[in-house]
């Protein structure tokens, strides 16, 4: 916990005299990982540290566990390989930039592990993860050069944050400007994100890396951005030279099953992935989907959770609801050449529509947990109506 967490958790329990004192509490012990996995994560760390000035954090671990495991593979689809890859329960993170693309590709080749965004994970935990692609995503966004010699860093014993060359060498290799604030801040938004990634496994951490399609290659070898060995074979090198990692040829953890409240949990999280997705405008489809396998989480045979069960399912419906209102205005309403609605003549669809939204309106209206998916819709009946002669009615509608 950070000082400002602790001062924010009890400030307004006591008196506010002690704020002062609050925010000088540090907590150092870090209970949610082991120390195996908060090393590379504090590696990483110590990136932001010298070349954005971000304070490193003293963290130490209450236990030690196992070292993260490397993994390189030809292509995504590998994973879906079980002589490559098995483990139903690890959870998979990715690039937020990549989630659609690399849920789309695992709905294809049935594999079945939860796929998260970093966004999406942030403040989640989970036993066990594994990051896919983030360092083949690092090189394509040009990068690569700058992470080489960031990770050489970790090698070095000096805290220079200096500009201009630092005069030390790792491994014969001239370190080059340790300050990358101005020249290269991406680093930073990068760093970030692999740590984040790294800190949301409790126990076993994966990292696992594709190669570079060939178009991806030519690419950076037209803006001599790269030079034969990829910035996952490099990184994955430093990591096991420094012993934060270790290289396999597979991954086996297993199908163990999972426990009623692990299911719960897990389909709480899908449940926010769903309204994350909704919020990103993803395919209505796909948003369905996740809430369909959330609702899978919540059955007697799994989480056996009845109220949770009977809230997704009801949640489900509002959108399909909403998608079928949205869909039905368009349709009587809305002229594509003019791109505007147009109600002259339409009196009976009118009705039939305010009819549609009265029925909506007395399932969903008032529960806090809808109160988005009602906003929308009143957003949209304004679009059409407000204005004209029926906008009084629907104001009563929804009154």
């Amino acid at each position: 916990m950070r000082p400002s967490t602790v001062n924010d958790t009890f400030y307004h329990q006591i008196d506010g005299y002690v704020k002062n004192v609050l925010q000088a509490i540090s907590l150092k012990t870090n209970h949610r990982t082991h120390a195996e996995n908060l090393a590379i994560a504090q590696a990483v760390r110590r990136i932001l540290a010298r070349s954005f000035k971000i304070p490193i954090t003293e963290e130490r671990a209450l236990i030690n566990g196992k070292i993260p495991k490397l993994l390189r593979i030809e292509k995504l689809s590998d994973l879906s390989d079980i002589s490559v890859f098995k483990g139903g329960n690890i959870v998979l993170l990715v690039p937020d930039e990549e989630v659609h693309n690399i849920r789309s590709l695992f709905r294809e080749l049935n594999v079945k592990n939860d796929v998260f965004g970093v966004r999406e994970a942030k403040g989640l935990e989970f036993d066990s993860v594994a990051l896919i692609g983030f360092f083949a995503y690092i090189e394509e966004r040009g990068s690569a050069e700058q992470w080489r010699n960031a990770l050489r860093w970790l090698s070095s014993t000096s805290s220079i944050t200096q500009t201009n060359p630092t005069g030390e060498k790792v491994a014969g290799v001239m370190l080059d400007d340790c300050d990358y604030t101005v020249s290269h801040p991406q680093i930073a938004d990068e760093a970030m994100m692999v740590y984040t990634a790294l800190t949301r496994s409790r126990s076993q951490l994966f990292i696992i890396e594709p190669d570079l399609t060939a178009s991806t290659k030519r690419k950076l070898q037209q803006a001599k951005k790269y030079r034969g060995v990829s910035l996952a074979d490099f990184a994955f090198s430093k990591l096991s030279d420094l012993e934060l990692a270790k290289a396999v040829s597979s991954i086996d953890e297993g199908q163990a099953e999972m426990t009623a409240a692990e299911h719960k949990e897990r389909g709480i999280q899908m449940v926010t992935q769903a309204l994350d997705m909704i919020n990103a405008r993803e395919p209505f489809d796909i948003v369905r989907k996740k809430l369909l396998e959330a609702q899978e989480r919540f059955t007697p045979s799994t989480g056996n959770d009845r109220p949770l069960l009977r809230q997704c399912k009801r949640h489900l419906e509002a959108l399909e609801m909403k998608r079928d209102l949205m869909r039905d205005a368009k349709a009587k309403f809305f002229l594509r050449n003019t791109g505007a609605y147009r109600l002259s003549g339409k009196f009976a669809e009118v009705l039939l529509f305010a009819q549609s939204l009265g029925n909506f309106l007395n399932k969903f209206s008032g529960d806090s947990f809808l109160e988005a998916e009602v906003k929308d819709v009143k957003s949209l009946v304004e679009e059409i109506f407000a204005g004209t002669p029926y906008e009084l009615r629907f104001r009563d509608i929804f009154n």
